[in-house]
């Protein structure tokens, strides 16, 4: 009878190793004995086994212990270490795929050498370790390092890379109590990316980078209160405005939003034309008109409040009042201070 496990990825991956009682080979089989643990680590040494697809290790799995043949490839798609994995001082000298791979214990990589493409997606660490340092020391020459969909992925700190290698890290999310390895590991992303031109990720980078720090803001590591609140309103503004620089379309939502806004206020307050016409409603009035006059009325508005946003003032329309004189103002100052920012962000980006 042939084992009956199959990938849950690719359906047409199949075993065909021979199963015992449990319907599953002693690769795939859960809780297998003393004997059964040592048996599976004497067939790979002697098959040489380098696809380790869905296989369960129950016992302290050592990389220097276990693979010491030579290979092109070595896939752990699926694979399941209850233990400690250790891949410390090893060197990959091939194309290493962490696929969907499960560390239900402690793992470490530290001094490792990896000489070619390395992938690690949907690969889920133990959140207990995730602020250990388990790449201290790792030497990195491979054409890519791609970190994707990683759970609990641990600090980043003391891995070093060659001037070629392109650092893929996407969609790695961070619990609270971990935002600090989140700032971290995408700032190490980010830096990597400079290094060899990767511009297109760059701006990525940064923005995760900025938006884990500013999780990471604690009133704790502030002298006074007030500076706190300060940080936190000019990162708040930051981030929602311009995107840390990196997300352009804000500014168009803000930029829009803020004249919808100063047209509705303008709406109840009233503007003047050059013909001493007055347009506005009165919200005391407001329901004696129709959609189709309230509508009108403030397409009109929103006119004259995307002229004072952009500065251009045509002079058409005017306000009289001196709450009228004081949003004119506000949104003026408001539309500068949007414009530069634009205007610093397309600049930026262009010359990236």
């Amino acid at each position: 009878m042939k084992c009956k496990w199959s990938s849950k990825i690719n359906n047409e991956l199949i075993c065909n190793h021979e199963a015992d009682d449990s319907g599953y080979c002693i690769f795939h089989k859960k809780h297998k004995t003393k004997e059964e643990n040592k048996e599976v680590i004497k067939l790979i040494k002697e098959k040489k086994i380098s696809d380790f697809s869905g296989f369960i290790f129950e016992e302290n799995f050592n990389i220097n212990e276990v693979i010491d043949y030579s290979y092109k490839e070595l896939n752990f798609t699926e694979t399941t270490f209850v233990k400690e994995a250790l891949f410390n001082n090893y060197i990959f000298k091939g194309k290493t795929i962490f696929n969907q791979t499960n560390f239900l214990d402690f793992t470490t990589f530290i001094n490792s050498k990896f000489r070619y493409t390395a992938i690690f997606n949907n690969v889920i660490f133990n959140s207990k370790h995730s602020n250990k340092k388990i790449f201290m020391g790792v030497e990195f020459t491979g054409q890519n390092l791609v970190i994707s969909s990683v759970y609990n992925l641990p600090r980043l700190d003391g891995i070093k890379f060659d001037d070629y290698t392109k650092f893929i890290l996407l969609d790695v999310d961070y619990e609270k109590e971990h935002y600090i390895n989140g700032k971290i590991n995408y700032r190490i992303a980010r830096n990597q990316a400079n290094k060899i031109g990767d511009h297109e990720r760059i701006g990525y980078y940064y923005y995760k980078e900025r938006a884990y720090g500013s999780k990471n803001i604690r009133v704790e590591d502030y002298p006074t209160y007030r500076d706190y609140l300060s940080t936190k309103f000019f990162d708040a503004l930051s981030k929602y405005t311009v995107g840390y620089g990196e997300r352009p379309w804000n500014i168009l939502i803000v930029s829009v939003m803020t004249i919808s806004i100063f047209a509705l206020l303008y709406m109840f307050i009233g503007i003047k034309t050059l013909n001493n016409e007055l347009i506005g409603i009165s919200i005391k009035t407001l329901s004696q008109h129709s959609l189709f006059e309230i509508l009108n009325t403030y397409i009109d508005l929103w006119y004259f409040s995307m002229v004072t946003f952009t500065t251009v003032g045509y002079g058409d329309m005017i306000v009289t009042t001196t709450i009228g004189k004081i949003l004119v103002g506000l949104e003026v100052f408001f539309g500068i201070t949007i414009g530069a920012a634009w205007t610093s962000v397309i600049i930026k980006r262009m010359i990236r």
